[in-house]
């Protein structure tokens, strides 16, 4: 489900502090703004695009590279900080740098696995309905 998370933080959605109404409306917009063909689900080429957008925010100093500190401070913005967020936030950050260095390359941030979106998809049909993506919001909101 972290990886549904991020997607969802990554298109823009701060529905986890709002009212239910608003977070809603929040959704819908969010679903909206990740379905460039307006067919009202989210494929694979869609979700791989919001996917690289939060790359861009994700590289604060836009030097190429994500260290630990600016997932961190991610993190620290869209959450209320607490210790469990950041263990996940660092076992999650050493599982994706592959290589080591403390550093993820765009090539080793894209290439996560997208379980988080295969979860959604609860019809197994490759796409992400705005009813499987609303739900997704309330699981989240759920794990709060």
């Amino acid at each position: 489900m972290v990886p549904l998370i991020r997607l969802l933080v990554a298109s823009g959605l701060a529905a986890f502090s709002v009212p239910a109404l608003a977070g809603d409306r929040l959704a819908d917009i969010a679903f909206s703004r990740l379905d460039a063909n307006g067919d009202g689900k989210l494929d694979a080429a869609e979700l791989r695009q919001a996917r690289a957008q939060r790359f861009e925010r994700l590289d604060i100093n836009h030097d190429g590279f994500i260290t630990a500190a600016e997932q961190a401070e991610a993190g620290n913005r869209m959450f209320r900080k607490t210790e469990a967020m950041e263990g996940a936030m660092a076992i999650r950050f050493e599982a994706l740098d592959t290589d080591g260095n403390g550093k993820l390359t765009r090539d080793e941030f894209m290439s996560a696995p997208g379980a988080g979106a295969a979860r959604v998809d609860k019809d197994g049909d490759g796409l992400v309905s705005k009813e499987e993506f609303q739900a997704g919001i309330e699981a989240a909101r759920a794990m709060r």
